[in-house]
This record gives structure tokens, C-alpha cells and sequence, in this order.
């Protein structure tokens, strides 16, 4: 799909359009298009699925405890539910089975060990806090009715994935895979949110399909998350070191 950005475009004061809605704007249903299409939770696409059975195969081999596994599996679920959501909203925009390659490498990091499934989770998922399920306010009823309960299961993914830091870092050897193994995690979470120059980052902000931008989104979740990796007594590396996408 190719989409030109209009820069002078603005959205309808409190409007929020329904599905089918004869007068949304063209741009705006195309930038949700385009936002949605390039979504990562899509259970129409099979790289999406073939990404859950690798996570469920990492978690359920290498988390230690068995009322843990219960709690990932419990978050797996809710992965699979949050695939269909964005099927089925796509599917009432007009747009059926996506067949793409996921872009984020982060996704594609090796999954070795309990510290690196807990840093998946406790960085990569708060991710989804910020950007991709933020969508309270979003002037599309689909989303809009959705975007409470998926922020919500993105808190518990990460605060999953934190409590199992918290559990790794109680020893010393844990702590000292921990302060290597966040060298790779944190600069790959941070790349997540995409480029800082993106045009298409600042007309979502333009059309209330996020609230900020990819370089003030990234600013704020670095400034909510590393005193949290700090306090775990892990070195936060550099926020400029080994990244992709400044």
C-alpha cells in the first residue's frame, strides 16, 4: 500500500468513526490500515504463530517454577486472544490474511534462558504499554471499545516478566547474567519503537491513533523503565549503545 502524508490534515474535533463509517476520511482510514497491517499480534498471520509456539516451547522448557508456567500460560492466551482482536478489526476495514515477516528484531533475539524470557516479557512487552496497544482516545470505535483491556494484559505481561528479574537477580550468578544479558535486550526494546524521523509516527499523533510520537514515546518509556532495572541492581547500558534505529 502506498500512502502520501498529508501534513495539513487534521482530524474532526471528538469524532470517533465507526466500522463502515461512510465519512472517514481517506488518510486516516489508510494510516490504520497501514498501523494495523503492520501490527505483530495477528493471528491471520502465520509468522505470528510460528512466534507463539516458539515462546510457548522457551516458556514452558525453561521457566523453573510450575505455578509460574501456569501465570505464562495464562499470558499466552491472552496473545492468541490479542491476535484475533486485530484480525477481526481488520477484517471490518476490508483487509483479510496478513502474510509478512516480523520486522522488530527483537523478536528474533535467541531465547536461551529464564533471564531471557523475563527480560522478553519485563522489557519487550512494556514495550506494548507505550506503543501498538496504547489506544485509549483512539477515534475508532473498534479499537476504542478494545484498548482498556489490552493495555491492561500488557501491564501484567510486563510486570510478569519483571517479577521474574526480581527473582533472577536475588543471587549472584543470576545477577551477573542479568547485567550481560541486558546489553542485547535494552538497546533491541528501545529500536522497537521505530525511527525517530518517521512521518507516519508523527500523523498517528496527527489523527489520534497514538498520543505521542516515536522519539517521545521511546523518551518516556526509557524514563519510566530504567530506574525499575536500576533498582534490581542491573547496569542499564547507554541508551544510544548497539542500537539500530536512533
Amino acid at each position: 500500500m502506498t500512502l502520501t502524508v498529508e501534513s495539513g490534515v487534521a482530524p474532526a474535533q471528538g469524532r470517533v468513526y465507526a466500522e463502515g463509517d461512510p465519512e472517514m476520511p481517506a488518510e486516516f482510514r489508510e494510516l490504520l490500515v497501514r498501523m494495523l497491517s503492520h501490527h505483530l499480534e495477528n493471528s491471520t498471520n502465520p509468522q505470528y504463530t510460528a512466534l507463539l509456539n516458539q515462546l510457548w516451547e522457551r516458556g514452558m522448557t525453561l521457566i523453573p517454577d510450575q505455578r509460574l508456567k501456569v501465570t505464562f500460560a495464562k499470558l499466552m492466551q491472552q496473545e492468541v486472544e490479542h491476535g484475533a482482536i486485530t484480525a477481526r478489526i481488520l477484517e471490518g476495514l476490508g483487509v483479510g490474511p496478513i502474510d509478512a515477516p516480523i520486522q522488530q528484531y527483537f523478536f528474533h533475539l535467541p531465547i536461551e534462558s529464564f533471564c531471557d524470557l523475563a527480560f522478553f516479557n519485563g522489557v519487550g512487552d512494556r514495550v506494548g504499554c507505550y506503543i501498538g496497544e496504547t489506544w485509549e482516545g483512539v477515534p475508532y470505535r473498534p479499537l476504542l471499545e478494545v484498548a482498556d483491556r489490552l493495555h491492561k494484559d500488557e501491564v501484567f505481561h510486563a510486570t510478569f516478566g519483571m517479577n521474574n528479574l526480581r527473582r533472577i537477580v536475588a543471587t549472584p550468578e543470576g545477577l551477573a547474567e542479568a547485567n550481560e544479558r541486558i546489553k542485547i535486550w535494552w538497546p533491541a526494546a528501545l529500536d522497537m519503537f521505530g525511527r525517530s524521523d518517521s512521518s507516519f509516527s508523527d500523523a498517528y499523533v496527527r489523527w489520534g491513533l497514538r498520543k505521542k510520537n516515536n522519539a517521545e514515546l521511546r523518551e518516556q518509556y526509557i524514563a519510566d523503565t530504567r530506574p525499575m532495572l536500576d533498582k534490581l541492581g542491573i547496569t542499564v547500558p547507554d541508551d544510544t549503545a548497539n542500537r539500530r534505529y536512533l
